[in-house]
């Protein structure tokens, strides 16, 4: 098409197509680009189908982590993605791919009462989508110092996994790109919501109930030890008992044997008494029948009897025993003979290991309103991999020790766990150890 224009105006020449003819390349292009759209979609498609059922098939709460985080953040195409779970008020982190170990450790530490998106996305129980990283410095700035390096994103989506009205997770995307906003993107996200939601659900049941029968199994387990210990440790005392009876029989026996037979066959009662009782102990507390009679104990009370049970071994032994009283009086809410127990237990130990012509040294603090009572020995002290299994039931150190079973500690524990208290062991090889225990402290008034 030629226009003419006059001679003082410039002449422009303009080659153009017909106007059918660039409606249909446009429409041919948007064919294309639609095209291309179906088989992305197809193809998410065709994946989140794979990604259910994995899904369905995950068993443990485990298997679902994986499966969301090795095919279901491909699906929706995130960069980056976090699968927590919520039990009562208390978040978990079960997983999380693309974040470094610093902002995985603050994810893990993450309470209801923070402001992150997951976290509101489970409290209000809705999407919470932010398109930019200039949005999330915004909404979330207290927090951003923390989470600063996901500032690299450009869509942040975060969703509540609920199931049959509950909530009981979230999982958080990062995309790079702005389009994970889109219709399509968005119902990709909450169809892989809702079958981690499901399988979630599902997966945690699978999960209690393993957990029931790996304690049933444990139980059954610890009561065939019982009984091994009843069958082996009581067969030698119950034998020195069946033989000194037989000797104490013999009329001819002199008295100052006798005497001899009979104060072994009376130790062999007491070690069978002590160890049937350290059982039916340990029956109590697995069974969380433990029962405690508590009242006011005078602190300075407790010390004094220990040290009329046990000055005369040490002495024996040529130990020098030292306890040491809190400046003023104090009392705690305790079991008495329980308390007694565990002091004495840790007293015993204490004497039993530190060799002739040591010392033992025990008493009690005030140590932020607690009583911390403390017992300290120069014995051989006991090396760091030891000293994690302390508390372990039947576990010795010394595995032909034949001066216990290894209940005394698991025991002791039991009985300060059962007053609210703590229990611990310091020490260092060639230098002795110190067993330490807290009580809550009462006051007179």
């Amino acid at each position: 098409m030629q226009l003419q224009h006059s001679p003082d105006v410039t002449s422009v020449t303009v080659d153009a197509r017909p106007v059918k003819s660039v409606a249909a390349d446009d429409t041919r292009a948007e064919l294309e680009r639609l095209k291309e759209e179906l088989r992305r979609v197809r193809d998410r498609a065709r994946k989140l189908l794979d990604v259910t059922t994995s899904l369905s098939e995950a068993r443990s709460v485990e298997d679902v982590t994986m499966v969301f985080l090795d095919k279901g953040l491909a699906v929706v195409e995130a960069a980056r993605g976090v699968l927590v779970s919520v039990e009562g008020e208390k978040i978990r982190l079960l997983g999380s791919r693309g974040l470094s170990p610093s902002l995985e450790g603050k994810l893990a530490e993450v309470t209801l009462a923070d402001e992150i998106p997951v976290v509101h996305a489970l409290r209000k129980g809705e999407m919470v989508s932010i398109e930019s990283a200039e949005e999330f410095r915004r909404l979330y700035a207290s927090a951003y110092d923390g989470f600063g390096e996901l500032a690299d994103m450009q869509t942040y989506l975060a969703t509540p996994l609920t199931h049959s009205g509950e909530t009981i997770g979230a999982m958080a995307l990062h995309f790079r790109e702005a389009a994970a906003l889109g219709a399509a993107d968005r119902a990709f996200t909450l169809l892989l919501a809702q079958a981690t939601a499901t399988a979630l659900y599902r997966a945690r049941s699978f999960d209690a109930e393993q957990d029931r029968r790996k304690h049933a199994e444990l139980v059954a387990q610890a009561r065939e030890e019982v009984l091994g210990v009843v069958a082996h440790d009581l067969r030698n005392p119950l034998s020195l008992i069946v033989t000194t009876t037989e000797l104490l029989q013999e009329e001819d026996l002199e008295s100052s044997k006798r005497k001899q037979i009979l104060d072994i066959a009376m130790r062999a009662g007491k070690q069978m008494n002590r160890l049937i009782e350290d059982l039916l102990d340990t029956v109590h507390l697995q069974s969380g029948k433990l029962s405690l009679d508590l009242e006011d104990v005078e602190v300075c009370a407790v010390l004094r009897q220990a040290d009329e049970t046990f000055r005369p071994m040490a002495e024996k032994r040529r130990i020098e025993l030292t306890s040491v009283s809190p400046a003023t009086p104090v009392w705690v809410r305790a079991d008495p003979l329980r308390v007694s127990q565990v002091l004495g237990n840790l007293l015993g130990n204490a004497l039993k290991f530190t060799p002739d012509h040591g010392s033992v040294r025990y008493g009690a603090t005030i140590v932020d309103g607690e009583i911390a009572f403390h017992v300290s020995d120069t014995g051989p002290g006991i090396p760091a991999e030891q000293r994690a299994h302390l508390f372990e039931q039947f576990w010795q150190a010394r595995k032909n020790d034949k001066r216990g079973v290894g209940l005394g500690l698991t025991i002791a524990k039991g009985i300060v766990d059962a007053h609210g208290g703590r229990i611990w062991c310091e020490s260092v090889p060639g230098a002795g150890s110190t067993f330490s225990f807290t009580l809550p402290a009462r006051t007179t008034t």
